[in-house]
């Protein structure tokens, strides 16, 4: 087997380290400067194949791989290397539901309870013990209050992932009732989640090589480019501290499965701002955040995290599968630029709080804004 981790290493001294440089004044040396910055990064990371891109008004100016798809270097990364984007597929079923409601098809203030399966599927939640349940402790010491499965939530409610407690009130991130959205449109439509989301967002965009789960046949490249998913493990238990993961679900649901690219992802976010799936008036309001009972603004809107860097309003999702893969998708809308970044492990999470937006401390996120959004 070749030593993934002598190839990796190439790239592992971080250049801002190494020598002092002024601020890059171009966009080529911006790109330049954010390439180097990745190559270290997935060195110390240890992302086998990472893909990213970059895009700026109405094109893309810069989409890479680095590395490769499989432990033994045969297979090399590019920026059509596909991967399960995990719950940036959130984004395209906010997209989706919003303009389903604005066809007149659904209604976001319609009961979400009224799922045939809610009743058991939160009694059981609630007493899981697992976070999305709330009453468990976080890290920060913050409690978030418990579900109450009496009460009515609507589908704008699990939209804004504001379903803990009185409904509308307290914002959790909340991927596992998020995800029931998918359940909910088919039972009221008679009709596939996917068939929705292709019709809303990826065929109406144009987007090719893009799946809405495994079983999508029209997905083209999409599952034949994928990227195997990889783990990190101890030395002792292999050289490279990589080893082959389990494909996580595959399944499309509101909450996750999306297999794209990152230049797929990037044309997404193009199509977004040049209003080809929305129209700027829902697109303001999909951006547009709750607020919370004591008037600040909450860290989500209707399917993406919102927040504001250095005055700057950032819309984003990441995404992550432990042990399998991890990405992000951050737009700044106002000056119209856009970062992607894909991977094979989960080496590109940065753990952010699951009820604050804190993207910039993401490495990658920082340096592009540091370099592209000042």
């Amino acid at each position: 087997m070749i030593r993934v981790l002598i190839l990796l290493a190439a790239g592992a001294l971080w250049p801002a380290q190494s020598r002092a440089q002024a601020a890059p004044t171009t966009d080529a040396a911006r790109i330049e400067a954010f390439r180097d910055f990745a190559k270290a990064y997935r060195a110390e990371h240890r992302v086998l194949s990472f893909s990213w891109a970059i895009a700026k008004g109405d094109r893309i100016i810069a989409a890479e791989g680095i590395g490769w798809q499989d432990h033994d270097a045969e297979e090399k990364t590019t920026a059509d290397t596909t991967y399960l984007v995990a719950s940036i597929t959130k984004t395209f079923s906010a997209a989706t539901l919003i303009a389903m409601d604005a066809d007149g098809i659904i209604d976001l203030d319609d009961d979400f309870t009224k799922l045939s399966d809610w009743k058991g599927r939160c009694n059981w939640l609630s007493s899981s013990g697992i976070v999305f349940g709330g009453g468990v402790k976080l890290e920060d010491g913050y409690v978030p209050p418990k579900i109450d499965c009496s009460a009515k939530l609507t589908l704008r409610n699990v939209l804004q992932m504001r379903v803990l407690g009185t409904p509308g009130t307290n914002f959790l991130y909340n991927p596992i009732v998020y995800g029931r959205l998918a359940n909910w449109v088919e039972e009221q439509t008679g009709k596939p989640f996917d068939y929705w989301v292709r019709r809303y967002v990826i065929d109406k965009a144009g987007l090719k090589d893009v799946a809405a789960g495994w079983r999508d046949t029209q997905g083209g490249l999409a599952l034949v480019n994928l990227a195997p998913p990889f783990k990190h493990v101890p030395p002792e238990v292999d050289e490279d501290q990589l080893e082959p993961s389990p494909l996580p679900n595959p399944e499309m649901n509101a909450s996750s499965g999306i297999i794209a690219s990152a230049r797929s992802l990037a044309l997404y976010s193009i199509a977004l701002d040049q209003e080809r799936i929305l129209p700027r008036r829902l697109l303001t309001a999909m951006w547009t955040p709750a607020v919370n009972p004591d008037g600040t603004e909450a860290g989500y809107a209707y399917g993406w995290w919102t927040q504001r860097w250095r005055g700057q309003r950032l819309v984003w999702h990441g995404g992550w599968w432990p042990d399998a893969y991890a990405g992000l998708l951050l737009k700044v809308p106002d000056k119209k630029l856009t970062l992607v970044l894909q991977g094979n492990t989960d080496g590109l999470n940065w753990g952010n709080r699951l009820y604050v937006a804190e993207v910039e401390k993401s490495p990658l996120a920082l340096k592009f804004l540091e370099l592209f959004a000042q």
